[in-house]
């Protein structure tokens, strides 16, 4: 069934664009009237190298649900949290106000919907200037059985309305009407590389019905409510749902009580949409509502959240549920307000995949997910937020993904020109690499930045690991390479003998780690403690997080501790500072000022 065919399609891209950077900005956080508040907006920017966290006003508050889309140059257009759209302008857009306007979703209208993927957007198919909304009201059922979903609705923004902010010119536009799941909203790239098809299953106790939905340049189309049969658990419950990078599986990861969190793989036919069962299996730890399921940039390995364990599984091997292996522990730490658990991941533009914190200003980040194992490197609540965030984090599809070469339905003549990216880890001066590179690569071309001729300057594996004979910093470039093309991207990596990386807030009392910068958040004063007395005269610096010298402070030799270094005046929130002695980097960290 037809559901949308008003828009007039002006023309279909000849080629695959590789800057599609739609996921590119995310929001979280709360609206809040007093800016110094330790609550409020939180604007992340993967645009800018280093990451740009910073505050920023926003005119609604976010729980579960949120959805964002950038335009192709990553520039924010707008986002939601299911109650209101907001424009970048970071005020309601025009008509965006009360979307989702049925059942009881107005008792979230001060905090946000609480579906966790209960939104999702897109830009129409082949015209720049409309984007659609997939959205989910809520409602709560009389036998006091819990909540469900009643409709699917969408809405549409024509982003060149309202002087380029964007108005919604047709809203809560009935697709379902059907108990669907609370949530589980996703999509993945049609094998033709330009339409989508978007999952989205019903909450059906007696079976497991999933509803597909195919947007193209005509229309949107109910293509068909699938049942899949052969399971071992009905899966109506929270959680998430995922496709793979590569889009070759459906996952869900169910949070339930008895038994607790169920993981569900299906392979998917990206031509037709068609699902088959392949692996179901239970974890049997509980996530109290809180964690889901995300998936490395190589579609390798998936990552089970729970809200104190995270588990690695290996989807290449024989028997998925055999490979369970548990990456990281919640290591107790407690910040501004709360503990900090784990909470829902989403793989992130630059490979790395972020998990919410159950509700602080801290998240955590697998920081080489590609990697087998512990080697993946799960680093707690080390991403720093300058206000509080609560348990939120956008819902994204794979946007990066291109057509299904030599399928029957590769038939618009787009090509998958590789678009290079990675990620890295460093310990000592052994560093991780992960590869985080788009549009089916085949060749990897790795300069580690050693002078030429260096013993292992080069590799040709997808995810090498090298070892730096000395401290410093190197000019890392990787090239990607396939039939159509290449792509070349360079950073520099700093390697390092101390600590490259101190994570302050893991070092409340002693310098455990080499540095400590105390308290951490702080407002009047801060302590610099070294685990060893310096040996040359040192230089500690606090830089904005668009790399401002802000604050400066020397060490003269033989000194093991700083007290009271002022940072009264500092604007709140999130700061890098970093340690050298005699012009060499000693240490990193971050530190979080408050008002």
């Amino acid at each position: 069934m037809k559901i949308f065919n008003s828009l007039l399609i002006l023309f279909i891209f000849p080629i695959l664009a590789n800057s599609q950077t739609y996921d590119n900005v995310w929001l979280m956080g709360n609206y809040v009237s007093e800016p110094d508040s330790s609550f409020g907006g939180i604007l992340i920017d993967f645009n800018t190298t280093p990451i740009s966290i910073h505050n920023v006003k926003i005119p609604l508050s976010f729980d579960k649900t949120n959805s964002i889309i950038c335009n192709k140059e990553g520039e924010l257009l707008f986002y939601t949290n299911g109650i209101a759209i907001a424009d970048a302008s970071h005020e309601i857009m025009k008509n965006g106000d009360s979307i989702n306007n049925i059942g009881i979703t107005y008792l979230y209208n001060d905090i946000g919907m609480i579906s966790l993927q209960g939104a999702l957007t897109f830009q129409f198919p082949s015209n720049d200037s409309l984007f659609i909304l997939f959205h989910m009201p809520l409602d709560f059922e009389s036998n006091g059985l819990g909540y469900y979903i009643p409709k699917l609705f969408y809405s549409i923004i024509d982003i060149n309305l309202n002087n380029g902010l964007g108005e919604v010119i047709e809203k809560d536009v009935e697709i379902i009407a059907d108990t669907l799941a609370v949530g589980k909203l996703t999509a993945c790239k049609h094998a033709n590389g330009r339409d989508w098809w978007i999952l989205v299953p019903e909450n059906d106790k007696s079976n497991n019905g999933i509803y597909k939905l195919l947007l193209t340049p005509d229309g949107i189309s109910v293509v068909e409510k699938e049942e899949i049969p052969a399971q071992l658990y009905n899966v109506s419950s929270v959680g998430n749902a995922i496709f793979t990078p590569d889009g070759s599986k459906y996952i869900r990861q169910d949070i339930r009580f008895d038994p607790w969190n169920v993981v569900t793989i299906y392979d998917f036919n990206r031509c037709t949409g068609g699902l088959a069962l392949l692996e179901q299996f239970e974890i049997n730890d509980t996530s109290f509502l809180y964690g889901g399921a995300a998936v490395s940039p190589d579609s390798k390995y998936l990552y089970c959240v729970t809200n104190k364990i995270i588990y690695q599984f290996n989807l290449t091997a024989t028997n998925i549920e055999a490979t369970k292996t548990v990456v990281a522990e919640y290591d107790g730490f407690v910040g501004l307000f709360f503990q900090t658990l784990f909470g829902t991941p989403q793989l992130a533009p630059d490979g790395s995949i972020w998990i919410a914190s159950t509700s602080d200003t801290t998240m955590h980040v697998i920081r080489t997910p590609n990697q087998p194992g512990t080697a993946c490197q799960v680093d707690q609540h080390s991403i720093h937020l300058p206000k509080v965030n609560q348990k939120s984090i956008p819902n994204f599809p794979n946007f990066r993904l291109g057509p299904l070469d030599g399928s029957p339905c590769d038939t618009l003549g787009l090509d998958n020109n590789p678009l290079a990216g990675f990620t890295w880890w460093p310990d000592e001066l052994a560093v991780t690499f992960s590869d985080n590179s788009y549009y089916r690569p085949e060749t990897w071309a790795w300069d580690f930045g050693e002078p030429t001729g260096s013993s292992g300057n080069t590799s040709t594996e997808r995810n090498p690991l090298h070892s730096y004979d000395t401290p410093g910093e190197y000019y890392v470039c990787l090239i990607v390479s396939n039939e159509y093309d290449s792509d070349t991207i360079c950073h520099w990596v700093q390697v390092d003998t101390l600590m490259t990386m101190v994570d302050v807030t893991a070092l409340p009392d002693s310098p455990v780690n080499g540095v400590a910068v105390n308290p951490n958040p702080a407002s009047e004063h801060v302590s610099i403690t070294l685990r060893y007395p310096l040996a040359k005269p040192g230089e500690w610096v606090l830089y904005s997080v668009v790399g401002e010298k802000v604050l400066s402070k020397a060490i003269p030799v033989g000194t093991a501790a700083v007290r009271e270094v002022s940072v009264v005046g500092l604007p709140p929130g999130l700061y890098f500072w970093r340690l050298s002695t005699s012009g060499a980097l000693a240490a990193t960290g971050k530190l979080v000022i408050l008002k």
